[in-house]
């Protein structure tokens, strides 16, 4: 597994940003990207979020080279109940590589270390057994299934949630 830095979101990573947000590739099993998706919205969604005090975004690196390979962040954090929802998005040159595994890795560790979360959690397209298979097989259960929660394309899709307590994570993952 290749190991990853992850470090803040800024207004600057705009344009690494632009290298996958309108690759249908890398953003078919995310449910709200509508492409094509302009510079000046995307923009204005990276500003949105960087403001709130619910994300927490990370631009992931490859530790050995520097070289961008995606974006991470945990979202929609309610706080009161130290919950939020895990996203990670890997660009498609780094995909099949480890980089997706090693980034959901750290954000784990931030999620429950540094944001002090109690439950991480996720929504998975069913038929997307890769990323299913990846998150299971890092620990996370299966809480639910959203029937028909998505259509695209005109075709519904079910969605699995996930979640990770930081118990759990604490437990197979000692520090």
């Amino acid at each position: 597994m290749p190991a990853v830095r992850l470090r803040p979101v800024a207004m600057a990573d705009l344009d690494r940003i632009m290298s996958w947000i309108n690759d249908p590739e890398v953003t078919a099993n995310i449910a709200n990207i509508k492409s094509p998706v302009t510079r000046e919205e995307e923009g204005a969604w990276l500003e949105r979020t960087l403001k709130s005090a619910n994300d927490c975004l990370w631009s992931i690196e490859d530790a050995a080279t520097g070289e961008y390979a995606g974006q991470c962040g945990i979202h929609q954090i309610y706080w009161p109940a130290r919950n939020g929802r895990l996203a990670v998005i890997i660009r498609r040159e780094f995909q099949g590589r480890g980089f997706g595994r090693a980034a959901t890795l750290e954000l784990l560790r931030r999620g429950f270390g540094e944001l002090k979360l109690h439950k991480i959690w996720c929504i998975v397209w069913e038929d997307n057994p890769k990323t299913v298979h990846l998150n299971r097989s890092l620990g996370f259960q299966q809480e639910g299934r959203l029937v028909d929660e998505y259509c695209l394309d005109g075709r519904y899709h079910h969605m699995l949630r996930l979640y990770m307590l930081e118990s759990d994570f604490a437990a197979r993952y000692p520090q």
